[in-house]
């Protein structure tokens, strides 16, 4: 299986020009700053993100003469993400933030199959038990993946000096968040059967956001900043599926759900070097999305091969290696 989409190395040199050139951002008014900081800040933030847990299933594989069943599913690469935050601090009072992140990636893959027969997953059980598949090797098929995901916050904060070089600055505030996946295939064997299945969810949702930011100072210049913020969120999901065959016509599946509970866990670790109006940091973090991104078209029906071994599952994650600037000015403190 090959993959037209970015090579290895230039995945490793960007991510490396990113970590190195310090371009991504925390949001938090920087700890050089203190706690009675009065003034603006902007944050600018860009990571590699990779996005785990997809599970995204296109098609099973069975051997004529062993019957061996083999699932393929898409492997989903690494890709660039920015965020950029910006508000304004009045101290002890604490401050408003708002911020907004975004992550957008597409997979394509390949492949020509001389051996095993082809049942297309993406679109599942419909009306096709009995002659659902690509019989007459070689098969020739590709397989399409895309993901976009963004989060707008709006926050209130409040840091607290709870030792000489210890603060805490916690957060409240409301987050919205969507989510949308399309997978994609596209298939035909040597008799002229082919098939070509697309499916779409899309999941809007609107919540409240806790969460607190940890750091411990080293020297006037050198903190370690831990952050762990936790979502509460309901919204809407459509989903869509369909299918064209050579042999038994087309088709087209919808589903709408409501009111689906959404949760979001933010976490992050990151080393954060501090000069007068300006910190720099390099960390590791991410997020965890529970129930947003669910399949309600559901996995199938048992009675059909194309069905065998698909994803149930309820929970995915973006996981980054970032680095970034805090900019403070026009304030005093």
């Amino acid at each position: 299986m090959q993959s037209p989409k970015r090579n290895d190395p230039r995945r490793a040199g960007t991510m490396a020009a990113v970590a190195a050139l310090a371009l991504i951002a925390s949001g938090s008014p920087a700890l050089a700053a203190g706690t009675d900081y009065q003034g603006w800040f902007v944050a600018l933030d860009a990571a590699m993100t990779q996005p785990t847990g997809l599970d995204q299933s296109a098609a099973v594989l069975v051997d004529p003469i062993t019957f061996q069943t083999t699932r393929v599913v898409i492997d989903n690469d690494a890709d660039l993400s920015f965020a950029i935050k910006a508000g304004y601090s009045w101290g002890e009072l604490g401050g408003l933030e708002v911020s907004y992140w975004s992550f957008d990636n597409d997979d394509e893959t390949s492949t020509t199959d001389a051996v095993n027969y082809v049942y297309p997953s993406v679109f599942g059980y419909g009306n096709y038990v009995g002659s659902y598949g690509l019989y007459a090797p070689p098969v020739t098929y590709s397989t399409s993946s895309g993901v976009k995901a963004n989060v707008i916050d709006v926050d209130y904060f409040r840091a607290m000096d709870i030792g000489e070089r210890f603060t805490v600055k916690w957060l409240a505030g409301l987050r919205t968040a969507s989510f949308e996946e399309d997978l994609g295939f596209n298939g035909s064997d040597t008799s002229g059967a082919y098939y070509i299945e697309s499916k779409h969810i899309e999941s809007d949702a609107f919540g409240i956001k806790v969460g607190a930011v940890l750091s411990f100072g080293f020297t006037d210049r050198f903190a370690l900043q831990g952050k762990m913020a936790f979502s509460f969120l309901q919204g809407d999901t459509e989903a869509v599926k369909t299918i064209t065959s050579g042999i038994a016509g087309s088709d087209r599946v919808s589903a709408d759900a409501d009111n689906v509970r959404g949760e979001i866990r933010d976490y992050d670790l990151r080393a954060v070097w501090m000069w007068e109006n300006l910190d720099v940091y390099l960390g590791y973090g991410g997020q965890t999305w529970d129930g947003l991104v669910s399949d309600p078209l559901g996995s199938g029906s048992c009675c059909s091969v194309s069905t065998y071994n698909t994803s149930t599952r309820d929970s995915i994650g973006f996981d980054s290696l970032h680095a970034g600037i805090v900019f403070r000015f026009g304030g005093g403190g």
